[in-house]
């Protein structure tokens, strides 16, 4: 078996780190079914390979025999295979069956390997040594796995295998978003019901039509709908407009799903709309564009939707992303090097987006470069704070500017959201502005106020905040009048004596109620 450089390097790393149950971690696409095969081969010992969905266990059996590995498949319609090297198992039909001897344990995707099923498998094998596979090693809420695995194995980053040309970087365009205020997070992302009522629109729906034909038109398409009615709902739109399209879903039977995705393959379709059919276990290498119409809170899916069409091949000019969900406002880019952590720090959130979205192409950027790398576009200092749009809603794709405080407002919007979905305290907020653009918010009644134009009454608005902030913490008045000074500029006045007395007077009615 003839690897690169990396992925050799990657397999002797996971065999040297075999006894503490390490995570071998590659982004989609760098090929982490062969490592693991190379692995598998290399060892030589009985192995169990699990995997969730019978596209990942054909994958891997497919790949196994291709190198000569006798294996047999443990799942609903296969004839077992008791004596082959590598029994490949769909962990749905496992937990019925009695477990075969194993050595090893390969877990394919296995940031879904903290379910309790996953976990009954594990214990009846207690002697064998454990692999994990993953492109996100995270849980969907974005923590680590660390309470089932030891040690990370990090193949290589995305940007990396962009730069050697094993992956494409994509080109994303990021529209509006819709707006997400007041939709709950459930177990790490948004709830589907409420999700689906903000996106399943006319309006928004006829916008991806729109945006594909002006950015990827002709180009196979997936795109990455919220449910199934969403998803049918994209794909009539794009069959209005006379483009070739299909749906898929969890109910599509397996030939009917085979054929949608050759047709897809071949160039006969163009979009195939599915509701969390093609995130995992799906491998199409001529995939030129991915729609993201479900918004997401998680990370973890937002990096597995995206690099469905990264992969580079003969052919392929590149990979492009048309957000319509908004997730690049609160992810970044997927090639952002990640600090991938197995102990209980949320991954993602520590590192700032850096983006600019280009004003005459749309195209999101890094802030480092000088001009858009697709058509030159070079922001002037006076553009920034001129003419900036919401990031909710429809329309054209515009500017992206983290500079922009109408941008700024927007995200802190979305941040707020996301804090009342997850009931965390108002901190919170606070806390992942700053991390974003590197400045503490300035906050009255809840909404980001523009320090460089603030009016008298939002300036009052803050100090009162402030005041009442420092009282229910003990500090002195003084320490309101600095940090206004921090975010202003200048010390407050015209309403300090005011505000102090309002605060005594309320203070004092507090005790009296008190002692009543």
């Amino acid at each position: 078996m003839i690897l690169r450089d990396y992925q050799k390097r990657a397999v002797e790393n996971v065999i040297a780190a075999l006894d503490r149950r390490p995570i071998l971690v590659a982004p989609t696409g760098s090929g982490k079914t062969v490592m693991a095969t190379a692995l598998v081969e290399q060892l030589g010992v009985s192995t169990l390979w699990l995997a969730h969905r019978k596209e990942l266990i054909d994958q891997a059996a497919k790949r196994l025999e291709t190198h000569g590995l006798v294996c047999g498949i443990i799942m609903a319609g296969y004839a077992p295979m008791p004596l082959a090297q590598v029994q490949v198992a769909s962990v749905q039909t496992l937990i019925r069956r009695d477990k075969p001897p194993a050595d090893l344990i390969v877990i394919d995707e296995c940031h879904h390997a903290t379910a309790d099923s996953y976990q009954s498998i594990l214990d009846a094998c207690p002697q064998a040594q454990v692999v994990g596979l993953t492109a996100t090693p995270f849980r969907l809420d974005g923590h680590g796995l660390g309470d089932l695995f030891g040690e990370l194995v990090v193949a290589a980053y995305p940007h990396e295998l962009c730069e050697d040309g094993v992956l494409h970087r994509p080109k994303v365009w990021a529209s509006k978003s819709p707006d997400l205020r007041g939709v709950q997070v459930i177990a790490g992302d948004y709830s589907v019901g409420a999700l689906a009522q903000r996106t399943n629109t006319q309006e928004l729906n006829a916008d991806i039509v729109a945006t594909w034909l002006k950015r990827a038109a002709g180009r196979r398409t997936v795109a990455f709908a919220v449910d199934v009615v969403h998803s049918k709902a994209i794909t009539e739109v794009f069959r209005q407009a006379g483009i070739p399209s299909e749906h898929i879903d969890g109910t599509t039977p397996r030939d009917e799903r085979d054929a949608i995705l050759a047709r897809l393959a071949s160039g006969e379709t163009l979009i195939v709309s599915n509701c969390m059919v093609l995130t995992e276990g799906w491998d199409l290498p001529a995939l030129e564009c991915a729609i993201i119409a479900r918004p997401t809170a998680s990370l973890n899916l937002h990096l597995q939707m995206i690099g469905r069409v990264m992969r580079a091949v003969d052919g392929k000019d590149g990979a492009i992303v048309l957000d319509h969900a908004g997730n690049h406002h609160v992810h970044g880019l997927v090639t952002r090097r990640l600090n991938y952590s197995l102990n209980g720090e949320k991954v993602g959130h520590s590192e700032p987006l850096g983006l600019r979205r280009c004003a005459e192409c749309g195209l999101l950027f890094e802030l480092h470069l000088e001009c858009c790398p697709e058509c030159g576009w070079t922001p002037a200092p006076e553009q920034q704070r001129r003419d900036r749009p919401d990031i909710h809603g429809t329309g054209d794709l515009s500017e992206f500017d983290d500079s922009s405080f109408e941008y700024r407002r927007e995200i802190w919007n979305l941040i707020e959201a996301e804090r009342e979905a997850m009931g965390y305290r108002e901190g919170w907020s606070y806390f992942r502005f700053e991390e974003r653009f590197g400045t503490k918010p300035v906050v009255a009644d809840g909404e980001l106020i523009d320090p460089v134009n603030a009016t008298l009454e939002q300036k009052r608005a803050v100090y009162q905040r402030l005041l009442s902030v420092a009282r229910e913490r003990g500090f002195a008045d003084g320490w309101a009048a600095h940090r206004y000074r921090e975010s202003f500029g200048c010390w407050p006045r015209g309403f300090v004596t005011q505000v102090r007395g309002e605060a005594m007077r309320e203070r004092i009615l507090a005790r009296q109620e008190a002692c009543s």
